[in-house]
C-alpha cells in the first residue's frame, strides 16, 4: 500500500513544479508579513501633521503639541506592548507606563 502511495505521488509530483508551490508559499507568507508590518503604527505620521497644523509659540501651543504627540506616543506603545512581548516585558502595567513618563 505505500509503494503504491510512493508511486502516485512521485508521478504526480512531476505534473506541478515544486518551484511554482514554493514562489505561491512565500508570496503568501511575505504578504502576510507586511501586512502586519503596514498595522502596526508608527507615530511619525501624526507627529508631523501636529507640528505643521498646531501653531504658536507661546506656552498654550507648546503645551498642546506636547500633549497631542503623548497621547500618539501612548496610543503606539499601548499598540506595541500588546504584539510585542519584550515591549510588555517592558512595560507590564500601566503603572510601568507612568514611572517611564510615558
Amino acid at each position: 500500500m505505500f509503494e503504491k502511495l510512493a508511486l502516485y505521488c512521485d508521478k504526480s509530483a512531476n505534473l506541478i513544479p515544486v518551484s511554482f508551490v514554493l514562489g505561491f508559499y512565500v508570496a503568501l507568507v511575505l504578504e502576510r508579513w507586511w501586512g502586519q508590518f503596514r498595522t502596526v503604527p508608527a507615530p511619525d505620521g501624526l507627529m508631523v501633521a501636529v507640528a505643521g497644523s498646531v501653531h504658536g509659540a507661546d506656552a498654550r501651543g507648546r503645551l498642546l503639541r506636547r500633549t497631542l504627540l503623548r497621547y500618539g506616543s501612548l496610543a503606539a506603545l499601548l499598540v506595541l506592548r500588546a504584539v510585542s512581548t519584550p515591549v510588555y516585558k517592558r512595560f507590564p502595567t500601566t503603572d510601568h507606563l507612568v514611572q517611564a513618563g510615558e
